[in-house]
């Protein structure tokens, strides 16, 4: 019986970027009590400006396990819509965050916790990581985040995940559009420092200015969409952001 109160480390690194680290133990189960701890992190550090880039981590055996099935096995309407609710607030809070999110994966990424590393930016896989939604093999649905599986993989892979129920590894996830990247074996810490430093290469500004914008546009209709670009560009100039980007490019290409 798994009695660890869970934990979120925080890990500042240089250059703006932050890991955060999900402990709840050998099987690290997204329980309520999970869910609401780091919720609350994440909540607290959306408000920090100096953040460029934030990196969301698990356990070596389970980034995170989904729910506890004793949990869901006794309880009652109101006990899962708490917990289904606390996870729909963890995984917003991520994809509301200001700021580029990327998800490092090893072994088992299973339900509540797969939706979890799929609504980070980018989400990069060691070989050993397995996915799946599992839920249907447990009597209930699989709901919430994994309404944004047709627009990852399509409808037909989507079906496959739901309906079967069936884990599958971390290169068919990549094939499929599930993740972003899967590193060869023993080299996913490597894999994932390459995407940090190409994530970096970002004007901070004009980061967040993106990322707000690729949030609007899940809710927008295509024309609304395009429009609202228009503004977003030229707010980038309220800093003199781009001007000392763009010098740093041409003196590079100077030098090339």
């Amino acid at each position: 019986m798994q009695t660890q109160t869970p934990q979120c480390h925080i890990d500042r690194r240089a250059d703006g970027v932050v890991a955060i680290t999900f402990d709840n133990g050998r099987l690290n189960l997204l329980t309520s009590e999970a869910a609401a701890v780091y919720t609350e992190t994440l909540r607290a550090l959306a408000r920090d400006e100096s953040i460029r880039l934030l990196i969301v981590q698990g356990g070596a055996a389970a980034f995170l396990g989904g729910a506890d099935i004793k949990f869901l096995k006794d309880a009652g309407q109101a006990d899962i819509d708490a917990y289904i609710r606390g996870v729909h607030a963890l995984c917003e809070q991520l994809r509301d965050l200001p700021f580029p999110t990327m998800s490092v994966i090893s072994g088992y990424c299973l339900g509540a916790g797969m939706e979890v590393a799929a609504v980070c930016d980018i989400k990069v896989a060691g070989a050993d990581a397995k996915f799946g939604m599992p839920e249907v093999k447990l009597g209930v649905p699989s709901v919430i985040h994994g309404a944004m599986l047709p627009g990852m993989i399509g409808w037909t892979r989507t079906r496959d995940l739901l309906l079967s129920g069936r884990m599958i590894p971390a290169r068919q996830a990549c094939d499929w559009g599930l993740i972003t990247d899967v590193a060869a074996e023993g080299e996913l810490a490597l894999r994932a420092a390459a995407w940090q430093k190409e994530l970096l290469e970002g004007g901070p500004q004009a980061m967040r200015i993106q990322k707000k914008l690729i949030r609007d546009w899940e809710r927008m209709p295509l024309a609304e969409a395009i429009s609202i670009g228009i503004d977003a560009l030229v707010s980038a100039y309220d800093t003199d952001e781009p001007k000392r980007y763009m010098e740093a490019f041409l003196q590079h290409r100077k030098r090339a």
